[in-house]
């Protein structure tokens, strides 16, 4: 999943920190589209409909998107957390991983 919602990589750097060990950074550019179907995988989208069909007001409609925009900034960070987990189990000589969101 991680090449999809990476949308780019900047910046690229690996240091060699000596005795086998390696730092590793990158900025990365995330695909909203990606990252918010990874989001919408894991909840129950018939609840999202029926907190729609109850948007009748300004005041609702902005609780709603700050509620879900949250959850999607969450989700961005759940899937560096996971990413930067998976290559240090990958590559164990990658002692420093560092993923930034641009």
């Amino acid at each position: 999943l991680w090449a999809f919602i990476f949308s780019a990589l900047y910046d690229i750097k690996a240091t060699d920190m000596g005795s086998q060990s390696v730092m590793f950074k990158a900025e990365v550019d995330i695909d909203g589209r990606e990252i918010t179907r990874s989001y919408l995988e894991r909840i129950d989208i018939e609840i999202i409909l029926k907190e729609i069909q109850k948007i009748d007001t300004i005041e609702l409609a902005e609780a709603f998107l700050l509620k879900h925009g949250e959850n999607v900034v969450d989700r961005v960070g759940a899937e560096i957390d996971r990413i930067e987990r998976n290559l240090r189990k990958k590559h164990p000589y990658l002692r420093h991983v560092d993923l930034e969101v641009l």
